[in-house]
């Protein structure tokens, strides 16, 4: 198998849906000898940071000498991103090794009379073979959806576990109410385990210290509020958080401050659980760390483009509130694209009238939503508003209108357009932003 071939495989896959629950996994690794079992995890739950906390997890271990791999979802720039080993991702070559393997596998499990596996559980299993065969020191295993349900709950012990902020997400498969939502991210805590959240919701808390308490697990809260001296200053953002003072971050957004605080309370419990983290390796680390797609800078000269994957109503009012502290005095414009199963009316409400123009592009696959249809929402919180036939459309009139900074966010499938959009233009004037 090539890697054309495992990426038509992963595709035809796609018609097995979404199927939370453990027995499709369980089977499927079983078949390839659990290869999940003999490594070292770091699981990481959520609604919104939970990419962002990973990253700076990353940047530190692998600054501090640990073989670190890492499995993320979606993938923003690259489909390879999803697995990584020591910031690179996994080679053509090797993603279809993987996948052959496991499709053997889940071949097997057809032939019982079992289900199918899913896309993710197929692209799970492929990541635990990989990070088995790397003998990594360390895996950080980002959660697909929910928690408790999710294929990569699997894993029967961590090192630690991650909590990033929950809000409202995926309620057809996760519930209704934020505290059925918190149950189900509270559900990748092990018995005996470590436990890092930030500082949240007080019924969210409640039910993570719970959980904590009815499994012996040791529960560190970050709390947030000891975040100080936040400051923006010639593309980086800078803060001070307990002992650490003048933290600088290429990863901007106030909100990633605090996952910033995240990792650094992480790596204190990695520390007491043999590992060697350094402060310098903490300062280094999250001051390389980089995500694409979060409030990325992608175009510093005039106008300054960038993008940001605020997809969901809690993301939206980090925006606002980033856009707010570092472009209060700007002209700025957006591009919005979202799915037509996010909150997207709400997210409008949050986001719209900061603007002076908005143009909707259309998003694709099952879930995409029409830029008309989108613009009918945005149009009354914002009448400055137009529908753009493409992504590249968009952004030409927008540079033609001299805006100071152009802001494309919502779901991640339409941000590599921007992004390739953006690399096609310094090409042609023979310079270069990164």
């Amino acid at each position: 198998m090539n890697f054309s071939e495992a990426a038509g495989y992963i595709s035809a896959c796609e018609n097995y849906g979404i199927v939370p629950g453990l027995d499709s996994i369980r089977r499927l690794c079983n078949e390839l000898s659990n290869p999940q079992d003999n490594i070292n995890f770091i699981h990481i739950a959520g609604t919104n940071g939970k990419g962002s906390a990973g990253t700076f997890l990353n940047s530190i271990l692998t600054d501090a000498g640990y073989k670190t791999g890492r499995y993320i979802s979606p993938a923003v720039m690259d489909y390879l991103e999803k697995i990584q080993y020591n910031n690179e991702n996994i080679s053509e070559s090797e993603f279809a090794f993987y996948i052959e393997k496991v499709k053997k596998a889940a071949d097997s499990i057809v032939k019982k009379g079992f289900p199918h596996p899913t896309v993710f559980e197929i692209e799970t299993a492929a990541a635990f073979c990989f990070f088995a065969e790397k003998d990594c020191d360390i895996v950080l295993l980002e959660v697909g959806m929910g928690g408790k349900n999710d294929a990569t709950n699997i894993i029967s012990k961590s090192i630690l576990s991650v909590i990033t902020s929950i809000s409202l997400e995926h309620i057809q498969f996760l519930g209704n109410t934020i505290e059925d939502i918190a149950h189900e991210k509270a559900g990748i805590i092990k018995h005996g385990g470590n436990v890092v959240t930030l500082t949240q919701n007080p019924s969210v808390t409640d039910i993570i210290r719970k959980t904590c308490h009815d499994r012996s697990a040791y529960l560190k809260i970050s709390k947030i509020y000891n975040i100080s001296d936040i400051r923006f200053e010639n593309g980086i953002q800078i803060f001070s958080y307990k002992g650490y003072k003048d933290i600088t971050l290429s990863m901007l957004g106030k909100f990633q401050t605090e996952n910033a605080a995240l990792a650094i309370d992480a790596c204190g419990i990695l520390n007491n659980n043999g590992f060697c983290i350094s402060e310098e390796n903490i300062y280094n680390g999250l001051r390389t760390a980089k995500w694409p797609g979060r409030f990325e800078i992608i175009k510093k000269s005039s106008p300054m483009i960038i993008i940001d994957g605020a997809h969901n109503v809690s993301a939206a009012i980090r925006l606002r509130e980033t856009i707010d502290i570092y472009f209060s005095d700007h002209k700025i414009s957006y591009i919005m694209g979202m799915f037509k199963d996010k909150n997207y009316n709400e997210i409008a409400r949050i986001t719209a009238k900061r603007a002076d123009k908005i143009f909707t592009v259309s998003t694709s696959g099952k879930r995409g939503l029409d830029a008309h249809e989108l613009l009918e929402t945005i149009t009354q919180y914002n009448t400055n508003a137009a529908a753009a036939d493409s992504v590249d459309d968009a952004l030409d009139k927008l540079q033609q209108e001299k805006y100071d900074i152009i802001i494309a966010f919502g779901s991640l499938s339409f941000l590599n357009e921007v992004n390739r959009y953006v690399s096609k233009a310094n090409e042609a004037n023979g310079e270069s932003e990164k």
